[in-house]
């Protein structure tokens, strides 16, 4: 289904090539699982089997490269679709039935979808977009945007899909329902898969083929769907290890709350997504928080950062600073998408930026630090925009914490982020309460929230339960 001969790619004359000459063929599969450490190529080669590279982009290719069964278009043409790893870079209608509607009438050169029969309407109810079609996409989360971005892919029923991390921003259930619509099109449709992802539970049953990138190349497998072998597969988290750690590096004591929260409620584009909050957070904790797309994770950290204004009867008290406005400076915040919050040309000067602005002593020696715990050292003079999505993730992460906030907010941070790395990131958490500093930790990896946090919160409906 996925085969390459003396594949390479440069993005100019002037860069090196990504990869030696790939070789692999991954037979008739129906789901490959495409595997590999942030940096190493996957999202560049998605872009290539869809013919996004070199031909909107430019860039050099050389080789062949197939997808189900013909050669991978030099320009979009609608035979093969993509979810992007950034759904901003894909969703651009006012409203989600617009975007359902505008896809399935565009590309496929008919008359627009109708969301109440056929295929259109299979999706909404596959994906439980029912709720969510008279919506602005803006007001959406992350969870939810991504499930519309995956409806609009299939509604054009392409040959091939092409998923970049499609489970990385949805929660368990969620995750299901988008499991079972890939198999639903595989075995109807006849629609073949290609999935980039490091969050391999919920597909590793169904891949019956896969590529794993590395310096050397690519190594690839197919046979029996759930029985890949290790060496295609990404390397796991050692949960135990972190746990130890976690447990190793815990406060002994309960010291003063550096933050609490008494009924805390927002309403954001009309809606109230908060209902009554009551945390509260000490020096040293590390609190992990989780809950269905659209519980309300990504605004509770946003009112926190001061970025959503909560309602009157709400009370937020700070440890020595009781003004809201001064409180902001006391806080380090990650966001879902790290292109929202990168503002500068290279990645040692987006970590050091924070640092400047706190005049903190010994800036250079620190970022440095930084650079070296998000493994960024290497692409220290590298331009922010030239990153890949993980390497973005890892640099908005390092800046986050160079400010040497008191409590750090952390939106998703698994994202993009491959395992060796992500240990790392938790290594460098847990030092860091160390230092007395709080961490609130979104995630809906809930078994990874318990290797490392003191505490994991379930945000229901707006609600702690």
């Amino acid at each position: 289904m996925l085969a390459a001969r003396g594949l390479t790619y440069r993005a100019s004359r002037s860069q090196a090539a990504l990869w030696p000459l790939l070789e692999f063929d991954t037979g008739s599969a129906r789901l490959v699982l495409l595997s590999g450490n942030s940096g190493s190529g996957k999202s560049t080669l998605l872009r290539i089997l869809c013919g996004l590279l070199p031909g909107f982009r430019g860039g050099e290719l050389t080789g062949e490269v197939r997808i189900a069964g013909r050669p991978a278009p030099r320009r979009p043409d609608g035979s093969v679709g993509l979810l992007f790893q950034n759904t901003d870079a894909m969703l651009h209608s006012p409203r989600v039935a617009d975007e359902l509607q505008a896809r399935a009438a565009t590309l496929r050169g008919h008359a627009a979808g109708d969301l109440r029969h056929g295929w259109l309407a299979d999706l909404v109810a596959q994906l439980e977009l029912g709720e969510l079609l008279d919506r602005r996409i803006v007001e959406l989360s992350g969870g939810q945007q991504q499930r519309v971005a995956f409806a609009a892919v299939l509604a054009t029923q392409p040959a091939a899909v092409l998923l970049d991390e499609p489970t990385s921003n949805l929660d368990p259930h969620a995750a299901a329902a988008a499991v079972q619509l890939i198999t639903r099109c595989s075995e109807r449709c006849g629609t073949r898969f290609v999935a980039a992802e490091h969050r391999i539970e919920h597909l590793l049953a169904l891949a019956d083929g896969a590529v794993f990138l590395d310096g050397a190349g690519g190594h690839a497998w197919c046979g029996i769907a759930g029985r890949a072998p290790a060496e295609v597969l990404p390397t796991p988290l050692d949960l135990a290890a972190l746990r130890k750690l976690a447990d190793a590096s815990r406060p002994r004591g309960e010291s003063e709350p550096v933050l609490t929260c008494r009924g805390l409620s927002c309403r954001r584009a009309g809606r109230r997504v908060l209902r009554d909050i009551n945390l509260k957070l000490h020096a040293g904790d590390v609190v992990g928080l989780t809950g269905p797309n659209g519980a309300g994770k990504s605004s509770l950290l946003l009112t926190l950062a001061g970025g959503l204004k909560p309602t009157k009867e709400s009370e937020i008290r700070w440890r020595c600073q009781p003004k809201r406005r001064r409180a902001c400076a006391r806080i380090g915040l990650l966001l879902q998408n790290p292109l929202h919050q990168i503002f500068c040309d290279t990645v040692r000067h987006e970590v050091a930026l924070a640092a400047e602005n706190a005049r903190l002593p010994a800036v250079a020696e620190q970022v440095q630090q930084l650079l070296a715990m998000a493994d960024l050292a290497s692409l220290a003079d590298r331009a922010t925009l030239s990153l890949s999505y993980g390497e973005q993730q890892r640099t908005a992460l390092a800046a986050a914490m160079s400010g040497q906030p008191a409590v750090i907010l952390l939106d998703e941070p698994t994202h993009g982020m491959d395992a060796v790395r992500l240990g790392k990131i938790i290594e460098a958490v847990l030092e860091a309460r160390r230092a007395g500093r709080a961490f609130i930790v979104a995630s809906h990896d809930r078994h990874l929230l318990q290797a490392f946090c003191d505490r994991v919160l379930v945000l229901r409906d707006g609600r702690l339960e």
